[in-house]
């Protein structure tokens, strides 16, 4: 009996010794959670416009490689010769909001050939925004942001009695969205001391480091970052070690741009190099040794207040010496560049005097290409210039160009932008392009109350033309909630099929002109955008349509929790006031001939409507809902899911004098590789036919 009752003493003991650990580690739990979550709240700061200097240094190594690594941004500067580069860089970063900054290089010395840079992606993995909804911009879901905290699994133990380490790593299944690692907290204020991360995006696999400030905003900002970053596509592997200083102590002038300057970059180093890096340079001196007559470049002129430090001077040896000759083969260089700069990256060529640049977008360029179960196989490309006349007056071209393999059509929009008030949003605006080829809602009926309904009308689309127009219009907002937009259109509508229609006696031309405008009004900054538009042709001397046409569109995309995302769309119009000799053409209804994306174009259209329908009614009436977020279904798929990154979910319905009720439903998600899209449509209630969309993602971000 003794046995028992010392025994029952024991477990009781036991029980409540363990029941006050336990709460005390909830007690622990829910302090540190509490005051993590809250910290930037509490300790708001306003980080716009905070500079500061930062010293970068990376190591490049290639474990293997193939002829596809020329097909990657920025590697090809790699993808052959030697397997080890190591860069260095002197940068100046400025904010304009925590994770969002500008990077302006001052000094840059690397082993790779022509002064390039590789892997230009790393860089963003640097400035992390641990305390947002996402850590790197628009990715990477934080743990430590408390509308995340039903994506992990977290535990909490005491470090030492300042300091708590928080463990984290995803609650139901890996995803390219979620890290795992761990965090020393600062527990009397939910600071962050130091990260470390694991996790893989766009096809880097990346462990990181951060040693985060101590006060102010450089609580919010990373003090050193270290990460190890494993790149691995089609057999090739390539790791990148890299190492950046913050709030480094020389400041150099704005105008500072110094590439290839090892004695400066010697200055400026804050943190020493490692063996591995130092071998990898004096490898690289011992095949490139500088001319004898190199000199060190001077310290450049500081402004006020600004800290130059000035390189060291050269060791003199008054040994004389040869001068050491490098053969170079232009044309192999050359030839090198065109295929790396041009084919597979943007081209830019800026004026002497820096106000303005001519840039064209990659020749070889899957993220323009594009497919649906309708339209095939679409690709397009960008061009662009620009040139400032002033800080608040500037000029913008912005050609698009795009080719349909399975319609066999070529579209272009050149647009022309002339910018005097940014801030009232003040432009004159010029375009001309053609748009999709459009049919006429009479002269079918026409032709065949004059020549009967004869078998072969249908087969020789007589209806059919293509359509160029030209645009001109002024854009001001005088006041925040109101933007007003008029101007002037002419379209040039030519028949496809010229022989036919003179054959049956018809117009080969219809030609339109009309004064337009168009107001958008947003009452406040999360309201719905509400645009109306009029237009009302004009006749003339070769003008032959008069039409009246009014159009009402109302617009929302509502931010959610968890970087998830509510698009909705309703809208209409009407003609009034047409002859017969019409074109139905519509401005917020229309099958868009260059599509721009996943986010620009998939919503508010419709993807399974035949081309007929957008031009074959006097009004319409459509809604559109999609609703999008990181993780929804797909991405709880074992293997599948670990590469999700967005899903979203599509609903839209329409009405027209053809289309009592159409109706779409879909489904699609975006990954590292490409973005797609399952529709099915609906008349009525009864289904027609499915279908899908895609376009490639791959190095999108690159």
């Amino acid at each position: 009996m003794r046995r028992t009752l010392v025994l029952l003493a024991c477990l009781l003991t036991f029980s409540v010794s363990s029941g006050s650990v336990n709460a005390k580690l909830q007690g622990l739990d829910s302090l540190v959670f509490s005051r993590l979550f809250s910290y930037q709240k509490n300790h708001q700061q306003e980080i716009k416009g905070y500079s500061t200097n930062v010293y970068t240094k990376l190591l490049h190594q290639t474990h293997r490689r193939n002829f596809t690594l020329w097909t990657v941004p920025t590697m090809y500067t790699i993808a052959k010769g030697r397997r080890t580069f190591m860069s260095e860089q002197y940068s100046r970063f400025t904010f304009n909001d925590f994770g969002k900054f500008e990077n302006h290089r001052q000094v840059y010395y690397t082993t790779i050939p022509r002064n390039r840079s590789t892997m230009n992606v790393a860089v963003e993995y640097l400035v992390p925004n641990f305390y947002g909804p996402t850590i790197y911009r628009d990715h990477i879901l934080s743990p430590f942001c408390r509308e995340n905290r039903v994506y992990y699994r977290y535990t909490v133990e005491r470090s030492s009695d300042q300091e708590a380490r928080l463990r984290f790593r995803p609650r139901f299944i890996k995803n390219t969205q979620l890290v795992r690692g761990q965090a020393l907290v600062h527990i009397p204020t939910g600071r962050l001391v130091q990260v470390e991360l694991e996790g893989e995006f766009d096809m880097i696999h990346f462990r990181t480091r951060t040693m985060m400030g101590t006060d102010s905003i450089r609580a919010f900002l990373p003090r050193i970052t270290q990460l190890f970053g494993e790149f691995k596509f089609a057999g090739n592997h390539i790791t990148t070690n890299i190492e950046s200083v913050f709030d480094c102590p020389i400041t150099l002038p704005d105008t500072v741009n110094v590439d290839g300057d090892e004695h400066l970059i010697d200055s400026l180093r804050p943190i020493p190099l490692s063996a591995e890096e130092r071998f990898v340079y004096a490898n690289y001196r011992q095949r490139h040794p500088a001319p004898a007559t190199q000199e060190p470049t001077p310290a450049p002129s500081g402004a006020s207040g600004d800290t130059v430090v000035a390189p060291p001077a050269a060791p003199q040896d008054t040994t004389p010496t040869a001068p050491t000759r490098r053969h170079h083969n232009y044309w192999k260089e050359i030839g090198w560049d065109l295929i790396g700069e041009h084919l597979i990256r943007s081209l830019r060529a800026e004026t002497k005097d820096g106000e303005g640049y001519v840039k064209l977008s990659p020749i070889i360029n899957p993220q323009y290409i594009s497919y649906s179960h309708r339209k095939g196989l679409s690709y397009k490309m960008k061009l662009g210039a620009r040139y400032n006349f002033s800080p608040n007056v500037f000029a913008e071209l912005n050609p698009n160009i795009g080719y349909n393999f399975k319609l066999r059509e070529f579209y272009w929009t050149v647009p022309l932008y002339f910018v005097y008030n940014p801030r009232l949003e003040g432009r004159f605006m010029l375009i001309w392009g053609n748009d999709n080829r459009i049919g006429n809602a009479s002269v079918l009926d026409e032709i065949r109350q004059e020549h009967g309904d004869l078998p072969e009308l249908t087969e020789k689309q007589l209806d059919i033309f293509d359509d160029k127009y030209i645009r001109f219009t002024h854009n001001i907002a005088p006041l925040k909630w109101l933007n007003i937009e008029a101007g002037l259109v002419y379209h040039r509508r030519r028949a496809l099929n010229r022989a036919d229609m003179e054959r049956f006696g018809k117009p080969t031309l219809y030609s339109s002109f009309a004064p337009s405008v168009e107001i958008k009004l947003q009452p406040w900054a999360k309201a719905p955008l509400l645009c109306i538009d009029y237009e009302r042709g004009i006749k003339g001397n070769d003008v032959n349509i008069t039409y009246e046409r009014w159009e009402a569109d109302l617009s929302l995309k509502h931010k959610m929790r968890r970087t998830q995302t509510l698009n909705l769309r309703v809208g209409g119009g009407f003609y009034t006031d047409r002859n017969k000799n019409y074109f139905l053409d519509f401005s917020n209804f229309r099958d868009d001939n260059l599509p721009e994306g996943w986010d620009d174009d998939w919503t508010g259209n419709f993807q399974l409507l035949s081309s007929d329908l957008y031009n074959a009614s006097n009004y319409y009436i459509r809604g559109n809902v999609s609703y999008e977020a990181p993780m929804l279904a797909a991405a709880m798929v074992p293997i599948l899911g670990r590469y999700i990154e967005r899903e979203r979910v599509y609903l839209s319905t329409l009405n027209t004098s053809r289309t009592a009720l159409y109706s779409e439903l879909g489904y699609g998600f975006t990954c590292r590789y490409f973005s797609i899209g399952l529709f099915a449509s609906f008349d009525r209630t009864r289904y027609k036919e499915m279908g899908a969309k895609f376009t490639f993602e791959l190095f999108r971000r690159w």
